[in-house]
């Protein structure tokens, strides 16, 4: 009998459409909602637009290649140019002409939130998470252009904003010592069946863009060997 109340007390508990999710149950449910319907690799090229006093001052392509879980690389303005960023392995290389110039250990936000979410086992996004400084204790439901939304974190300081229907990351924001940093999945669009963000909005301070990436010859689960991640074979890899 007392184990039929615990039953119920459960039931009656997970019914309860007021209840607030916490920031941990929200990505697994983000888990659960995409894992079928999420690619391993995602292939892409995209114009940058950089803004200063909301004026654009400069443009760029660069070029992209994503592997889960946690890999990312990028070449600015040419394959062959020899310069951009690699994230693997919890760090990013920084490379000029060819060399690595700057090496740091690095959790990406974006990464972590709005593509390994979906495919890697929540357990592992829920400690990165915790690492990168969110409180997944605070939970709200909110309106974001018009529909439905959770924002988990501290909004004053750090925090992240997901669609409540479909479970898909919206954007990350970080105010500190260091300045004030908001990144927006502006756009989502279906690329062979799959949920891609063609749009990436950067903003320095409260509505005031400093970058906008557009994305453009987009390819989902496009064929990556694992040593295009490699710092090694940064400059000669091509996809």
């Amino acid at each position: 009998m007392k184990l039929l109340y615990i039953c119920i007390a459960a039931l009656l508990t997970s019914c309860n459409p007021n209840k607030l999710p916490s920031g941990e149950e929200l990505i697994n449910l983000m888990h659960n909602k995409n894992k079928d319907c999420w690619y391993s690799t995602l292939c892409f090229s995209q114009k940058v637009y950089n803004y200063k006093n909301d004026s654009l001052v400069s443009e760029d392509t660069w070029h992209e290649v994503y592997k889960t879980p946690g890999k990312l690389a990028i070449k600015f303005s040419n394959m062959d140019s020899g310069n951009g960023m690699l994230f693997s392995n919890d760090s990013m290389y920084i490379f000029d002409k060819g060399l690595i110039t700057k090496k740091l250990e690095r959790l990406h936000d974006l990464i972590i939130l709005g593509l390994d979410v979906n495919n890697q086992q929540p357990e592992i996004t829920i400690e990165q998470a915790k690492r990168l400084g969110y409180n997944l204790n605070l939970v709200m439901e909110v309106e974001y252009e018009g529909k439905p939304a959770w924002v988990v974190g501290d909004t004053a300081k750090l925090c992240f904003w997901v669609t409540k229907n479909d479970l898909l990351f919206l954007k990350m924001k970080r105010v500190s010592e260091k300045g004030y940093r908001e990144i927006e999945f502006s756009k989502y669009e279906s690329i062979d069946g799959y949920p891609v963000a063609t749009e990436i909005k950067f903003y320095n301070s409260p509505r005031s863009i400093e970058m906008i990436e557009q994305y453009y010859d987009i390819k989902v689960n496009c064929a990556v060997s694992d040593s295009a991640f490699n710092p090694n074979h940064f400059v000669s890899i091509k996809w």
